[in-house]
Order: C-alpha cells, then sequence, then structure tokens
C-alpha cells in the first residue's frame, strides 16, 4: 500500500486521485439513471434531472459516510438489488395496470421505510453483532457471486454490446477494449503510474472513440446551475406491496454493508471496529433517506472501491473527500454532467475489468484460506452452484410470480449468500464459542 487511509499525498499525487475517483464513482452509476429512464419512459430532460440528481446524493452520501459513517474511502452508488426492483416492479405494475410515475411514487416511501430500518439498527448496535454471521467462507462467496454476476455485462460491454443501441458484437469496440485492458495491465506493473491506471485507461480510451468519431455528442443545456429538488417522481404514495417490498429489500441489503465493510478492510489492511459497522448502518440509513427524499435508486456502499483501492495501492481518505465533493459538484452543473455521461461504457468496462477481477480475488482468497474439508467443501459448493445456477434461469421465468418470489429467487447473488448462511450457521453448524469483535484502529 503507497497510500494508507490516514496519509495524505504529495498535492498532485491527491488531485490525480480525486480525479480518478470521480471518473470510477461516475462510470459505476451513470449507466442506472439512464436505464431507468428508458424503462419507466422519461424524456430526454428528465433523464438528465435524474441524472444530476443521482450524482449529487451519490457524492453527498460518500462524503458523510467516509467523514462521519464508517470511516473508509467507499463510494454510495446505486444498489444493483434496487435497481433490478425499480425495472422488475416497472414491468409488472405496467401489466396491471399502474402508471410508472405511480411506481416512482411508492418506491420514495419505500426507501425512507428502509432507510429508517438501517439506521434502529445502527443505533441499537445490531449491525456489528451481524458481522460474526460473516465468516470466511459467507464473504467469499459473497464475492465470487458478486463477480460472476457482473461478468456478463462487463463482457458485453467491452464487445460493443449495447453501445449505440447494438444488439450485436462489434469487432473493433472489442478490439480497442482489449487494447485498454493491455495498457491498465501495463500501467498497474509500473510504480509510478499504478495508482492512476484506471484513469490513464479511460482518457485514453475516450480520447480514441472522439479520434474515431464514435462518441455520442454531448446534450447541450441551457441552465448554468440546478440545484437538486425534493420528491422527483411526485408526492411519496402508499402501495403495501411496494413500501413492504422495500423494507425487506433494506433488510436483505444489511448484508451488503457488513461484507462491504469487511473486504474494505482486507484491502487496507485493518480490521473493521464494531463502531464502524454500526455508523456504517446509520449512514447507510440516511443515504436511503436521501434516496428517497430525492427520488433516485437507493444507494449502499460498492465493494467496487476495495478493488480501486487494490488496484491503485491508494488508500487515502482525503483524495477521496475530494473527489465525492467534486462529485456534488457535478450534480450542480447540467454541462458538467452532460459531458461525463457521454463518456463511452465499453471504455469504462475495459478499464475497470482489472478492478473487477480483483473482487473475484477477494473470494478466492477467502477460500484459500480454509481447510477445504468435506464441511468446507459442501457448504461453499452447494452456494456457488446454487448461486450461479439461478443467475442463467431467465428473468422472464419469474415474471408470472408473486414479487417478493420473483425478487428472492431470482436473484443468484442473493439466493447464494441466503444459502451459504443457513448452510453455515444452521445445518452444518460449528459447536465453537465465537469471538468477540476486536477493536481496531481503522477509525
Amino acid at each position: 500500500m503507497r497510500y494508507g487511509l490516514h496519509d495524505k499525498p504529495p498535492v498532485g499525487t491527491t488531485l490525480l486521485s480525486a480525479l480518478q475517483w470521480m471518473i470510477v464513482t461516475v462510470s459505476s452509476s451513470v449507466a442506472v439513471p439512464l436505464m431507468i429512464g428508458d424503462v419507466y419512459g422519461l424524456q430526454p430532460d428528465e433523464i438528465g434531472k435524474l441524472m444530476q440528481q443521482s450524482m449529487f446524493f451519490i457524492g453527498f452520501a460518500s462524503l458523510l459516510q467516509v467523514w462521519i459513517g464508517h470511516r473508509y474511502p467507499m463510494m454510495e452508488g446505486p444498489a444493483g438489488l434496487w435497481w433490478g426492483i425499480f425495472v422488475i416492479l416497472a414491468q409488472i405494475g405496467t401489466s396491471l395496470g399502474l402508471h410508472p410515475q405511480e411506481i416512482g411514487q411508492s418506491f420514495q416511501l419505500g426507501l425512507m421505510m428502509a432507510g429508517v430500518l438501517f439506521i434502529v439498527f445502527g443505533m441499537m448496535g445490531w449491525v456489528g453483532k451481524l458481522q460474526r454471521w460473516f465468516t470466511p467462507l459467507v464473504s467469499g462467496t459473497y464475492m465470487i457471486l458478486l463477480a460472476v454476476s457482473l461478468c456478463s455485462n462487463i463482457l458485453a460491454g467491452m464487445l460493443g454490446i449495447g453501445f449505440q443501441h447494438s444488439r450485436e458484437v462489434q469487432p473493433m469496440i472489442a478490439l480497442v477494449s482489449i487494447a485498454i485492458v493491455a495498457l491498465v495491465i501495463w500501467l498497474t506493473r509500473l510504480k509510478r503510474f499504478s495508482s492512476f491506471a484506471v484513469l490513464i485507461g479511460m482518457v485514453v480510451g475516450w480520447v480514441f472513440y472522439a479520434v474515431m468519431g464514435w462518441t455520442e455528442p454531448v446534450r447541450p443545456t441551457d441552465q448554468v446551475i440546478a440545484w437538486p429538488s425534493l420528491f422527483f417522481w411526485g408526492a411519496p404514495r402508499w402501495d403495501w406491496g411496494i413500501v413492504l417490498t422495500s423494507t425487506l429489500t433494506g433488510f436483505v441489503l444489511l448484508t451488503n454493508l457488513v461484507t462491504s465493510l469487511v473486504v474494505m478492510g482486507k484491502a487496507t489492511n485493518t480490521e473493521p471496529t464494531l463502531k464502524q459497522y454500526n455508523r456504517g448502518g446509520v449512514f447507510t440509513g440516511v443515504s436511503h433517506m436521501l434516496s428517497g427524499l430525492s427520488g433516485v435508486v437507493g444507494m449502499i456502499p460498492l465493494s467496487l472501491a476495495a478493488a480501486v483501492i487494490q488496484t491503485t495501492r491508494m488508500a487515502s481518505r482525503l483524495p477521496f473527500m475530494l473527489a465525492m465533493v467534486g462529485i456534488m459538484v457535478i450534480g450542480l452543473f447540467p454541462a458538467i454532467s452532460h459531458f461525463l455521461a457521454a463518456l463511452p461504457t465499453p471504455v469504462a468496462y475495459a478499464a475497470l475489468f482489472i478492478t473487477y477481477t480483483k473482487l473475484l480475488g477477494f473470494g478466492l482468497k477467502d477460500y484459500v484460506s480454509m481447510e477445504m474439508d468435506e464441511r468446507t467443501i459442501t457448504v461453499g459448493g452447494s452456494s456457488l452452484l446454487v448461486g450461479i445456477g439461478i443467475m442463467f434461469v431467465p428473468a422472464t421465468a419469474w415474471q408470472n410470480m408473486p414479487p417478493m418470489i420473483s425478487f428472492l429467487f431470482g436473484n443468484g447473488l442473493l439466493l447464494g449468500v441466503i444459502v451459504c448462511l443457513l448452510l453455515e450457521h444452521v445445518v452444518f453448524r460449528k459447536r465453537e464459542g465465537s469471538e468477540g469483535q476486536k477493536d481496531g484502529h481503522a477509525a
């Protein structure tokens, strides 16, 4: 690690690292508002507004976390489970005669209810206690399934599928993606440039796309500053099904919070304390409250940050805090937001490819750290097979099931982790005295 959590890099290094964090944050979050806008039939101006709202509150929530929450440089971002539910309920709601805006109004209330759940768990000190459930076998299963669940979208994006509405592989795009991956790998092997390998890969790829004429024109805007507003979808609306689903989803996402902090602790060579787990829970609740008030997709700490730190060997909080202030500025200035939204998605996927491989590496390291006896193989193997197998079941196969069942059993990552928790702590429970959480120095 070149710079630890408490280190203050030189000014130039700090600014470049902050820029890199900004680009990684934007590239990992920019697609969700675009997709939600498309599914919900929003107009271009409305999609732009949703994009700005998302950027501002992602920066604000992340700044709160690194400052007074869990205090790790880990950006908040749209939870895959949340935007998956957004999409599924839009499809189900439309078939039931609900207007997409009504679904959005109910989601706003549901997100706030989930936020209350996180805050209560954090203030009561229960989030830290959940950490005991996440043994190396459970956290390893989570990271492996997370990497596997992401790989399809990553590779499809690198091949140009979906870029500029293409449904086929674009050979030239694929070749450039391979070149960008090779460039990033080469840069990570150079001590001087390793901390900025992702940033350089994105910039070089974006410039090449611009020279080749593959970039989309930046959408013009008449506004100089656009302040964030409340209730993007309209006044909150009560819907028992959506609110209950949202609340239960928040409970499920507690597992994501705990595993993200565990992985971040490994990436920064620290051990999260009970206080960090609980503070992280409280401010994840705050970010959910902000999501509900603003109408953006629910946010959670992204494990991707740990992979970025592992790749760049830069864990300093200072560049990250500057980056999150910059993300908030992006959310205030439509011109900047529209410019960064023009980043070609294949470039982002290719530059981040090695970063995503680190997620798989974390999981494999957890597995290697355990004795591969019959119990470990049964628990880990069953969990991985269930999780990966569900990922191959088409989403349409669940459309006639109740929403709650489709959300639970149609999500391979979620179901695999639940199976692992049950096998690890119920079916094949070890009769050992559990060790208490040690007080570390991460905070």
